[in-house]
């Protein structure tokens, strides 16, 4: 009798079940908890799902059997599985979500279907057009897959016309797994004495006749005595480019036994041999503050490491992993932008060789899927990661390090699961009962919070490593300047003339704006008719590369456009200011400056985000343009100036956290500036140079910020004394999606009185063409939240029950950023 008869299975759906299938017998002993499987789901689809568990439960209906298994041994753990069910409860989102979020997809492969051409000489029906097409690209291609063959045949959705095929018996469709994750192999030529000894027939024929065979094994002969061993190995694309020799005289002497050739499963990712770095030496002030850390961690406190931009805080992350990796146990040091791993990990591989893995989703899907099998087997001591990598199968986690935990990169958007990184480090840390810190120049307002109410350690470091004297910072009133007509295009001659200077000096200049593009829009100067994406209510952005308008919601890109389509008058102007017209303006300034830019435009791989960091560390380039992606920890030795280009973009942003934003990004990229051996200039562009926000930058005083957003908050019951929700709602019918937001505000205003807001339109009210509406919940900590949330979905589940309604979607964002 089997041990077990029934699995509950996880499926990367975004259902909020379990689902149950019959274990077969001859799999009865290899499912097991943690280990995935391939099941049948719905009419023919196949799904890879992990197992939650195991019994003899005969469930009220037909249980389909498990179609096959994957793994002997855990491939998710039981820290994941516990992490999962508390992001899933937590988010307000379903565990098959989080499936997705966690595994790369080519572990957790699914099927597509597959067309295949059958023989039609018994088909005597007709087609019709759309048919006739599809039936002549499968007599060539035999096999096909869905969107190829509406590629090649012009048809947006020919899923109609192939079922009609398959009924009549043209065609047949079947279920086959996709995307699934492929080692690397190579060949590798081995060579041992014994086997010239075995065939020493063979060898002398060689000898006899002469032939590239005979220079291959004279080659190896002389690489094996130089060597002193009696087995040399190479790779085999080796041998065939040092020697210019075919693959078929390689595989002649494998026949004679004379070499051997082995298949080998090969890593993809590049390996590094670098000299190994000393401990770092710590000065006085981060001795201290290293103290301080390893006293909260002993106290099993989250610890916050609020240290000034060019304190030295990696330098005591690095000594904490260190200790850690000492003892075998392994480190997650975290990275808020994919930008900041470049620099990172060439500090740290000098620190720990190839024993660090770096993930993200730059690397490629099969490069991703090896890290996570590899930590499988503790092969790495430490990762390098972004916000996903909490989600990777840690074995023995002894430390997390939050870098920058202040950014909103850590908050995962879209889709679900929409969690913050850094809260969920916290939660890892508690799982894997092992120290977290977090660090961060201008920590979060919920952070400082936590840390001067008691619930984290703070540790404060307010000395630049090496007495380097703190950037000098200056505001300058474009106001004045435009007023004045001294403007250059959009330069001050504050900054015009410190930039000369500084490139005078052989010195590098970054010049930082938070809009990418040329242009934010293009306006009718007669009619004022300004061009807006046709799918989102939002204006297109011009970009001069390409010379195109593109909406920067749904991607939709037109040429450019020289008549007004209201008035038809040609009297075109650019507004706005981005990262392509800085670009472009200071080229022209300075003609002789080596320029460049970052952002996401720049930037689209990890071989172009390490090219423009690389030119810009190894001097190459004078200026470098950028949006936030320069703002965040890197480290220059010849930047010395910064200049903010217009700061009121920020400060005016509609939200409740714009001017932390702003003060946390102004004093982050001007800890850019002068971080080696001398003191750095910040220039800062901005037509209100009396704003409070402004002021708190040029003194340095995070606190004075924080005691003001921290008092403006309560007062206004936002985050961090109250608890904040926001629900999305979506629907391409606008009256529908007002209708539903409204029966579900009023529903919800039945329990939570006023603490529900809305529904409100957002500032961008329709994207994709799905008009949205937000309905904001924000009630006290001392409430439940979990029962909050628990009436919040049964709520929609309601909602979504009215047929008129159900094509609304809606989406939960628990703690917004």
């Amino acid at each position: 009798m089997p041990k077990y008869k029934f699995a509950e299975i996880l499926l990367p759906v975004p259902l909020h079940k379990i689902f149950t299938y019959s274990i077969p017998k001859e799999f009865d002993s290899k499912i097991i908890r943690g280990g995935r499987v391939t099941v049948n789901f719905g009419k023919r689809k196949l799904y890879t799902g992990i197992v939650i568990s195991t019994h003899n439960n005969i469930p009220d209906f037909d249980a389909k059997d498990i179609e096959d298994y994957y793994d002997e041994k855990k491939f998710v753990t039981e820290h994941q599985l516990q992490l999962w069910q508390w992001i899933s409860t937590y988010y307000c989102c379903s565990q098959g979500d989080v499936l997705n979020a966690a595994i790369p997809s080519a572990l957790i492969p699914s099927s597509q279907s597959g067309f295949y051409y059958d023989d039609i000489n018994n088909f005597s029906g007709e087609l019709n057009e759309a048919e006739n097409k599809i039936l002549t690209f499968m007599q060539n291609a035999k096999i096909s897959e869905l969107d190829k063959i509406a590629d090649a045949t012009n048809i947006k959705n020919p899923m109609r016309q192939l079922q009609s095929l398959q009924q009549k018996g043209i065609i047949s469709i079947n279920q086959q797994m996709h995307k699934k994750y492929k080692p690397t192999y190579k060949n590798y030529i081995v060579f041992k004495n014994e086997f010239l000894e075995k065939n020493a027939s063979e060898y002398e024929n060689l000898n006899k006749k002469g032939s590239r065979q005979k220079d291959i094994i004279n080659y190896l002969s002389n690489e094996r005595l130089s060597l002193s061993q009696d087995k040399i190995e190479f790779e085999e694309s080796e041998i065939l480019k040092k020697l210019s020799v075919s693959k078929t005289s390689i595989v002649g002497l494998e026949k004679k036994g004379l070499i051997s050739i082995e298949k080998r499963e090969v890593s993809r990712i590049e390996q590094f041999d670098t000299e190994k770095a000393q401990s770092p030496q710590l000065s006085e002030a981060q001795q201290k503050a290293y103290d301080s850390t390893k006293e909260g961690m002993s106290e099993n406190k989250t610890v916050l490491l609020h240290g000034i931009t060019s304190s030295g805080k990696t330098e005591i992350y690095i000594k904490l992993i260190e200790e850690v990796v000492a003892k075998g146990k392994q480190a997650l040091y975290m990275l808020p932008e994919i930008a900041l791993t470049t620099q990172m990990i060439l500090r740290l591989r000098k620190h720990f060789g190839d024993k660090i893995g770096v993930f993200h989703s730059k690397y490629s899907l099969n490069s991703r899927s090896e890290i996570y099998q590899k930590l499988l087997k503790k092969e790495y001591n430490v990762i390098l990661g972004v916000r996903s990598s909490v989600f990777l199968p840690f074995i023995d986690l002894g430390i997390i390090i939050v870098d920058e935990e202040h950014e909103s990169s850590y908050k995962q958007q879209n889709p679900d699961p929409r969690y913050n990184a850094r809260d969920i480090a916290i939660v890892l840390s508690n799982i894997h009962k092992c120290p977290v810190i977090l660090g961060s120049a201008t920590p979060s307002i919920e952070s400082y919070n936590n840390a001067k109410t008691g619930k984290y350690k703070l540790v404060e470091l307010n000395t630049r490593f090496g007495d380097v004297a703190l950037p000098e910072i200056s505001i300058i009133d474009i106001k004045d300047g435009y007023r004045r007509k001294i403007m250059k295009g959009h330069f001050h001659p504050d900054l015009l003339n410190s930039i000369e200077t500084t490139l005078e000096k052989k010195e590098q200049v970054i010049l930082f704006q938070n809009r990418r593009g040329y242009a934010p829009y293009l306006e009718c100067k007669d009619c004022g008719w300004v061009p807006h994406c046709n799918s989102c209510n939002v204006s297109l952005t011009y970009h001069k590369f390409g010379n195109s308008l593109t909406c920067h919601y749904c991607g939709e890109k037109s040429g450019m456009v020289y008549t007004c389509k209201s008035c038809g008058s040609t009297n075109l102007t650019t507004k706005g200011l981005g990262t392509e017209q800085i670009e472009d303006e200071i080229t022209n300034l300075f003609p002789e400056a080596r320029v460049a830019r970052l952002d996401f435009d720049t930037a689209k791989t990890n071989k172009s985000y390490e090219k423009i960091f690389k030119d810009f560390a190894n001097y190459n380039t004078d200026i470098l343009v950028g949006t936030q992606m320069i703002t965040k920890g890197l480290d220059f030795e010849r930047l010395s100036l910064v200049g903010i280009l217009n700061a009121d973009n920020m400060l005016n942003f509609p939200d409740f956290r714009a001017f932390e934003r702003a003060y946390q990004l102004f004093a982050q990229v001007s800890g850019r500036a002068g971080r080696r051996k001398k003191q750095g200039k910040v220039l800062i562009q901005t037509f209100t140079p009396s704003h409070p926000i402004l002021a708190q930058v040029l003194d340095n005083d995070y606190i004075s910020m924080f005691n003001d957003q921290i008092n403006e908050r309560s007062a206004f019951r936002y985050p961090p004394d109250w608890s904040f929700i926001i629900i999305k709602l979506k629907n391409k019918d606008k009256q529908k999606v007002h209708a539903a937001a409204n029966i579900l505000a009023n529903e919800l205003r039945s329990r939570l009185h006023q603490r529900v807001k809305g529904p409100e339109e957002p500032l961008i009210n329709r994207i994709k063409n799905y008009y949205i509406l937000n309905i904001h919940l924000r009630f006290e900590k001392k409430i439940s939240s979990a029962k909050i949330k628990e009436f919040v979905i049964d709520q929609i589940a309601r909602v979504k029950d009215n047929k008129e309604l159900s094509s609304t979607s809606f989406e939960i964002d628990v703690d917004p950023i």
